[in-house]
């Protein structure tokens, strides 16, 4: 794919500003969205207007991979490009997140294990995201198990 120089300058000036990458990281995260030229017009549509557009490949979609896996909004289109053109290998980092697991252990006063508490890999209630438009904490609201944001009226 030939990408717009416009575009590739501006990514990579937002990934560097917005996200703090280096100018490395920024250069390789652009050739790895490129690979999926949807993927990647759907990542500089989001960096000019803050929404997501309606993408999905093997039934993944950004809002999914952020909520579900705690990928942040670059992580979310890396992911998404990466399911674009190889759904196998990128299916098998995603079970990984899934699969990562963190326990905690409680014990009795005696030293015996009175309960172990295991959650997936994902985002805990006290790590909230941040919204993209504005930076701001996130809330999750249950009744539609998604995160919204309570200054831009919007959902993440």
């Amino acid at each position: 794919m030939t990408l717009r120089v416009e575009d590739y300058m501006y990514v990579l000036e937002q990934l560097q500003t917005r996200y703090g990458f280096t100018q490395e990281h920024a250069e390789d995260a652009i050739e790895r969205m490129s690979q999926s030229p949807d993927v990647f017009n759907g990542f500089v549509a989001f960096l000019r207007t803050g929404n997501h557009p309606d993408l999905s490949y093997s039934g993944y979609e950004v809002n999914d991979l952020m909520m579900n896996y705690g990928l942040s909004p670059v992580g979310a289109y890396l992911m998404l490009a990466l399911i674009a053109v190889d759904p196998t290998r990128a299916q098998g980092y995603l079970d990984d997140l899934r699969d990562d697991i963190m326990e905690t252990v409680e014990y009795n006063p005696d030293g015996s294990i009175k309960k172990i508490t295991f959650r997936t890999a994902g985002i805990a209630s006290s790590e909230a995201p941040t919204c993209p438009k504005c930076g701001k904490k996130a809330t999750w609201v249950e009744e539609y198990k998604r995160w919204y944001c309570y200054d831009c009226k919007d959902y993440l």
